[in-house]
């Protein structure tokens, strides 16, 4: 039973590699990343592919997403009935990091905005909080998304993206590498931090919540695949709690002076944990509270503030890493099940090629109206799992 699951860990790994893949065929037209021969060739022939064949390229997104979701759950089926070990899965997650960090950053160019935003830091002195891309003649801005607009993000995440910027020697390439490298880091210091704040909270099945942390396909395609910050911004803001629940316990000053410093630096690189702040104030005077229900509706429901047309799938990475903190395990399933329609959304943009009408009704009716229609089976297993 092992070598089962070992062998679909490795098929895990496998699918991912694929993905990386595939990720190839939205490379952007004038963007090259390294001049080695046998790189060029296949960089023409996937974005060939992705161009000419989007029917087939959608289809192909399709499966991969669905058996990577299959598998995972056959994953934390098998680890549920410990024929799968934490630390083999947590193995395994770097393996797979470690692909994903090759992979193109397929769906968004938010990345790249990263890049030059730290670039306009450090080579050309300029603030882009107040300036924009489209205001140097950079052959970057050929290939960008936003260049009419400043940064999006506080201060905190431009401090922090000059790191891998400046490690990068002004090589695209090596700029790719770095800022997913740091992606990786806060993949994996959140889950150290997930492990730290569920122990605290004496909260069930600690190893399964984990798990299920760390294979999540959403998770891992978003935030080290694609290079989205938002853990970046989760981390600090998981880590805060954890120093305000050891400062409720001994009342210790310092421990409420390292949540107030790390609930601030979560805020400074995104502004949504700002949204958290009255539930942990509620916590603070009634700890039984559902800090992990409430912190995911309360998450879920902020994106919505925004026009739907910007209700992108990565967002669900916010309500997803607090679900994890749910008394319920129940929770953590259904948040998990929903990040598979969440990640199934990027379908009609890339059957279309643009995000023009009907796209964003369609990745409405994927983000809604099938988790809906799916809900009533899966309320139906969960009650025969009782039986």
């Amino acid at each position: 039973m092992k070598k089962k699951s070992d062998l679909l860990l490795i098929g895990y790994w496998l699918l991912f590699l694929a993905f990386s893949l595939y990720c190839y065929v939205f490379l952007d037209v004038g963007l090259t990343l390294t001049s080695f021969k046998p790189y060029l060739q296949f960089q023409k022939q996937m974005r060939y592919f992705g161009n000419s064949n989007r029917p087939l390229s959608t289809i192909l997104f399709l499966v991969l997403s669905c058996f990577l979701f299959v598998v995972y759950y056959l994953l934390i089926k098998s680890f549920k009935k410990k024929k799968v070990l934490l630390t083999r899965v947590l193995l395994f997650s770097f393996l797979i990091a470690g692909v994903l960090i090759l992979a193109y950053p397929a769906f968004s160019h938010d990345i790249f905005n990263y890049i030059f935003n730290a670039k306009m830091v450090l080579v050309y002195q300029a603030d882009p909080h107040y300036q924009t891309a489209n205001q140097f003649a950079d052959p970057m801005v050929d290939f960008m998304r936003n260049v009419h607009t400043p940064a999006p993000y506080f201060y905190g995440w431009t401090l922090i993206s000059l790191i891998p910027y400046f490690f990068s020697f002004q090589r695209i390439f090596l700029s790719l590498i770095n800022f997913k490298l740091l992606a990786g880091f806060f993949y994996f210091f959140t889950f150290a931090v997930l492990k730290k704040v569920i122990k605290k909270l004496n909260l069930p099945q600690l190893n399964l919540r984990l798990a299920l942390f760390l294979l999540n396909p959403l998770i891992l395609i978003e935030a080290i695949a694609v290079g989205h910050n938002d853990l970046a911004m989760m981390m600090p803001a998981l880590l805060s709690f954890y120093y305000l629940f050891k400062f409720k316990k001994r009342r210790k000053m310092a421990d409420l002076l390292f949540s107030i410093f790390l609930f601030a630096s979560s805020v400074s690189i995104k502004y949504a944990t700002i949204a958290l702040l009255p539930l942990f104030v509620i916590w603070f005077f009634k700890p039984k509270l559902d800090l992990g229900f409430w912190g995911a509706v309360v998450l879920f429901l902020l994106p919505f503030s925004r026009p739907l047309d910007q209700l992108h799938s990565w967002y669900f990475i916010w309500p997803l890493s607090w679900a994890f903190l749910s008394k319920n395990i129940k929770v953590i399933y259904f948040a998990c099940f929903v990040s598979f329609f969440s990640l199934l959304r990027y379908a009609p943009y890339i059957w279309q090629g643009n995000w023009d009408p009907p796209v964003h009704f369609l990745r409405l009716v994927i983000y809604f109206a099938l988790p809906l229609v799916s809900l009533p089976y899966f309320i139906l297993v969960s009650q025969n799992k009782k039986k």
